[in-house]
Parts: C-alpha cells; structure tokens; sequence
C-alpha cells in the first residue's frame, strides 16, 4: 500500500458548475494523494501519539510556517512526511487556517499546496536532529488552534479510513464514473450547508472534503460559491460521521 509514481495512475477530474456559471474541478490525482498520505501516517504511529516527539514535528511546522519556507512548490517538495501531515492536519481547519496565515504571516497570505507531494518523493524522512538555533525569534506562527489535540482527534478519522475499502484498494483501477460519483455526493452535501448549523456527512463525503481542504484557495473559492460562504470543518464532531 505504499506509494506509487504519478504516471502509472489513472487521471481524471470531476468538474463542479453551480448556478451561476461559476466552473471548479477535483481531480483523481488529488484524491490518490491524499489516501496515499493517509496511509503513511497509519504506518506511523508516532504521527498520532502525544508526546515529545509529536510536539517537535509541530514545532517544526510552525517554524517553518514563520521562516515563509513552504511557500514554493520546491520548498514544498523537500517537506518530510511529518511535517505535511501537521500541516494537513491545521487546512482541515479553513477558517482558523485563512486567519493564521492572513494575520501572521509577513505576506497576508494563504500558503497554498502547490504540489502532490506524496506522489512524487515516498521516501521522505524527518530529520530527527534538525536544529532550530538558526530561526530568527523575530517571526514567530502560533496556529489558533491547539494542533497536538486536533492531531490526536485524527486518531478517529485515521481508524475509520482502516475499515474503508480504499485503505487497501489499488488505486490504480479506480473507475472514472465511481470517483465522479464521490463528488458529486459532496457538492450536494455542500449544497444543503447552513451557516453556523452542523450537518453531519458520510465517510466517503468527508474523504473527499478533506481532499478538497488540502488546497485552501480552491477550497474557499468554491465553498463561497457553492454555499455562499466559507464552510469551516470541525473535526471535535468527526466521531460522529456516519461510517457508510
């Protein structure tokens, strides 16, 4: 179940319009991407556990985050695994996510995922010594939320994933008309989104939105189109997403 080269992947995209004209797009390899994340970390448990060595790998995140050094796809490229997976973790919160980097970092801007990292360097590895000595104190990133206990809620989301077919599916055979059928349920899921009310979605419709989360200008482009505004996730309620 490990990775695989992007080219051997079957590609193709599930293209959204809504109402007014507005076009947007997931593609397949975003989802392989992901899964293939999502299994790695499974193969870490370290990743999920607290402690010291957790608390490093998010210390690392942030700093990194305040030093601007995950902003270009070649910075992204040499990203280890455990700090692409903190990261993930803080996008799937949007709207904490916008706010940290609007109001933190130096550009007001969002880091955006330019690359599908996953896919293309398998054998990252985090360099257990990695000295911060050099770190300007100047510049500092303290994400809104508290990311050791968003990282221990994944526990769930991870456990549930261990049950799904495509923990262990070839992801090489998936069938176009099957992944456009995963979208598709979640933009309707989108769809019936009411501000600052809770709708609870299926596993397969959280899959995907997590994939979606991954790329935070896209994502908030077209929440604000589809829902007319920005749909946050909360994933303290992610014990209660139904399992089918």
């Amino acid at each position: 179940m490990g990775s695989a080269p992007s080219s051997s992947m079957p590609n193709f995209e599930a293209r959204i319009r809504t109402k007014d004209g507005k076009r947007f797009r997931i593609s397949y390899h975003d989802l392989v991407d992901h899964i293939l994340l999502l299994r790695q970390v499974i193969a870490q448990p370290e990743l999920t556990q607290e402690g010291p060595t957790l608390d490093h790998f998010i210390d690392d995140y942030c700093n990194r985050m305040a030093r601007q050094d995950m902003k270009s796809k070649q910075q992204q490229l040499k990203l280890p695994l455990e700090t692409e997976w903190i990261w993930h973790v803080h996008r799937l919160h949007p709207l904490s996510y916008h706010n940290d980097c609007t109001k933190q970092l130096p550009s007001g801007k969002l880091v955006d995922k330019k690359i599908r990292q996953v896919l293309q360097n398998s054998k990252r590895k985090h360099d257990a010594k990695i000295s911060f000595s050099s770190i300007n104190k100047n510049f500092v990133f303290v994400p809104s939320i508290d990311l050791r206990k968003a990282v221990i809620r994944q526990r769930d989301f991870l456990e549930k994933f261990q049950n799904h077919y495509l923990y262990s599916f070839d992801l090489k055979k998936m069938d176009r008309s099957h992944f456009v059928h995963f979208v598709q349920n979640y933009v309707s899921f989108m769809k019936l989104a009411i501000k600052k009310e809770m709708i609870v979605p299926t596993f397969d419709i959280d899959l995907i939105w997590h994939t979606h989360m991954r790329y935070p200008s896209q994502y908030q482009t077209a929440s604000i189109a589809l829902c007319g505004f920005i749909l946050d996730h909360d994933d303290a309620i992610e014990s209660n997403t139904l399992t089918k």
